[in-house]
């Protein structure tokens, strides 16, 4: 890949940090007016990116493109320790609108000769949201920028080839399916006749390429969208619940509760604590 300019400069929407949560996990989401940029500065985690998975660890970086859904998990045994930041506005030559990297590249960066620079960035960037000085907005954003070129010399480094999907048509087209229907609550025969196909034989498929049940992976992308319209959005906790099919807001509550380790406010108030927009609130 060569370098592209950058022909509208990037806007920050938010930065964060993750620390210390051997329990910290983000269900299957994606954003559709961002990007997101994942710098790894210690610990391990998972991560399943349109479908495939990665392990990363400190020096790594992980690029959710506008749109791409993403999962991620902290190891239990090296917890995560990560910072994060949204990224908008960005127009790079020859790249579609907010794209940080070009489509059929990697998402995952391993640690390079860069990786210690973007660190510091992302520190600078992070201390500089946190202090609110004068300018701290476009410093920040200048930052970002610098982060978003080195990026690109670490993908021309590493000579990172595009990623090629596999035999595994099927399951892609399933999960595809169920991206698109995940606020309806299917059943595995009402998905297994969409393909017309035994429902046993279509929930082997799934499981053997993603690790899961369609019906998990349906729970859990509705909680992986909750959580992003908790932390995203002042909508209330009932209207979620609607938005995601739940016609009884106490029911989507406890489903969320049970999967995620706490209610939905309880979520919204500790994820809040760790996250800084461009407005100074937290």
């Amino acid at each position: 890949m060569e370098n592209k300019m950058i022909t509208q400069p990037p806007i920050l929407a938010y930065i964060g940090k993750i620390s210390d949560k051997p329990n910290w996990s983000f269900p299957s989401h994606k954003h559709d007016d961002l990007s997101e940029i994942i710098y790894i500065f210690g610990g391990e985690g998972e991560f399943r990116i349109d479908g495939k998975p990665f392990t990363a660890q400190k020096g790594d970086m992980l690029i959710y493109n506008k749109g791409v859904l993403h999962e991620e998990r902290s190891s239990s045994v090296q917890p995560l320790k990560a910072f994060y930041c949204g990224v908008s506005n960005l127009k790079i030559e020859g790249f579609p609108d907010c794209f940080v990297l070009p489509t059929g590249v990697s998402p995952h960066i391993e640690r390079n000769k860069y990786s210690d620079k973007v660190e510091t960035l992302f520190s600078m960037i992070f201390e500089e949201s946190t202090i609110q000085a004068q300018g701290h907005k476009a410093i920040s954003e200048n930052f970002l920028t610098s982060i978003i070129l080195l990026i690109q010399r670490m993908v021309q480094l590493d000579n990172i080839n595009p990623t090629k999907s596999d035999t595994a048509v099927l399951a892609l087209q399933i999960k595809e399916y169920l991206d698109k229907n995940y606020h309806k609550h299917l059943t595995l025969n009402e998905i297994a006749r969409e393909f017309h196909m035994n429902p046993y034989y279509l929930s082997h498929v799934f499981n053997d390429m993603y690790n899961d049940s369609p019906i998990n992976y349906l729970i859990s992308r509705r909680m992986g969208e909750g959580k992003r319209l908790l932390i995203n959005t002042n909508m209330k906790v009932r209207e979620i619940a609607s938005l995601l099919g739940y016609e009884n807001p106490n029911y989507f509550t406890r489903i969320f509760t049970k999967t995620m380790g706490e209610s939905p406010l309880q979520f919204k108030r500790s994820e809040t604590n760790e996250r800084l927009d461009m407005n100074g609130k937290t």
